[in-house]
């Protein structure tokens, strides 16, 4: 199911790519508000509120760093500082030329 996700935003390279490139793909929820700690007063809210605003995303891994996508918007939300260049153009070149011609956007 998810894998359709995948194949909609980056093509049906992508499996290689991921092989290719020695990268783990894992699906995550990711949401841009904090979920504060257990003992803060607003735990309870700021982990609805987390909830409310997730969305789901991938996350590409490897020895050379990670990067988070979502797929519902193609929106970089987490990039590692050594995620290699090279890799993001690649991203962003199959992102575009893939069955939903998205361009990646970064935060």
């Amino acid at each position: 199911m998810f894998e359709d996700h995948l194949a909609d935003l980056f093509g049906s390279e992508f499996e290689n790519w991921i092989e290719k490139n020695d990268m783990i793909a894992e699906f995550v929820s990711w949401s841009e508000i904090e979920i504060l700690p257990d003992d803060h007063p607003d735990h309870a809210k700021s982990l609805e509120e987390s909830a409310e605003d997730h969305q789901t995303a991938v996350n590409l891994w490897g020895s050379n760093g990670n990067i988070i996508i979502t797929l519902s918007s193609g929106t970089i939300v987490e990039k590692s500082d050594n995620f290699p260049k090279n890799l993001l153009d690649e991203l962003k070149e199959m992102a575009i030329n893939g069955p939903f011609k998205v361009q990646l956007k970064e935060l």
